[in-house]
């Protein structure tokens, strides 16, 4: 199993190509409505919340890979997303199957990873 260091790693050389990372998911009904996604801005890695629309017509020529802690090495830690276009819209994936739906559930929700987040925040105010 990999460790964090070398993912993280593994991430900047993906992002300093000018790929995106995916690392959560928020699904409504089946389908993704939001995404939590990293990319490389100058010096230093950057997260943001999106909608799977603004992926789609924002998507990265280099590419967007989906984070699979699950993955037994570093070299396949990272799954290449691609698009699939169903009869009523477009759906991501990372497998090899041609279902109408949305194929990125091994990745946390993204209420999930703002919680973690929020709760690394916490601290009490002190008065000096």
């Amino acid at each position: 199993m990999p460790t964090a260091q070398a993912i993280a790693a593994e991430a900047k050389e993906i992002m300093k190509n000018d790929a995106a990372i995916l690392t959560a998911a928020g699904f409504r009904g089946g389908s993704v409505v939001q995404l939590q996604v990293y990319f490389w801005d100058e010096h230093a890695a950057v997260m943001d919340v999106i909608s799977k629309n603004d992926l789609l017509e924002n998507w990265p020529d280099a590419g967007v890979y989906a984070l699979d802690t699950a993955a037994s090495t570093v070299e396949t830690v990272f799954r290449e997303v691609r698009r699939y276009e169903g009869a009523e819209e477009v759906y991501l994936r990372t497998g090899d199957t041609d279902a109408d739906a949305d194929e990125l559930d091994f990745l946390p929700s993204v209420l999930f990873m703002e919680s973690v987040e929020a709760i690394c925040e916490l601290k009490d105010k002190i008065k000096l």
